[in-house]
């Protein structure tokens, strides 16, 4: 697969788990869930479905459960980084937690790309699809 056609599938991949993050975490806060928490609870349900959309159809490569940890482990350095951006947008500049959570994944866009990449990928064969 060309780098271009990665890097579109990359956006488009990192495109819905974004939007499914911004939903999910202000989502839980409205249901009464404080914003580390509802972060924690959107993170599970984003990684599984990012793992699963990156190796299959970004990389193209055949997913295993190594490959499923070095993902959680890369996605996990987001977490307490998510909280404190978050937490400096909603409690220090007094921006909504939808505002925030925006901010928030825009700063991290690019970290994700990396660490994306090195964790489904490396040392993995391509699919046979």
């Amino acid at each position: 697969m060309s780098a271009v056609a990665q890097t579109f599938r990359y956006s488009v991949t990192s495109g819905i788990c974004l939007l499914l993050g911004m939903t999910l975490i202000p989502l839980f806060t409205m249901w009464g869930l404080h914003y580390a928490l509802a972060t924690c609870v959107a993170f599970c349900i984003v990684c599984v479905i990012g793992f699963v959309l990156h190796s299959f159809w970004t990389f193209g490569v055949q997913s295993n459960f190594v490959a499923f940890l070095r993902y959680v482990s890369t996605m996990a350095l987001n977490l307490p980084l998510t909280i404190v951006l978050i937490a400096v947008g909603h409690d220090l500049a007094d921006l909504s937690v939808a505002m925030s959570t925006v901010i928030a994944s825009a700063v991290l866009f690019f970290w994700n790309y990396l660490s994306v990449r090195w964790a489904v990928s490396h040392g993995s064969r391509r699919s046979t699809r």
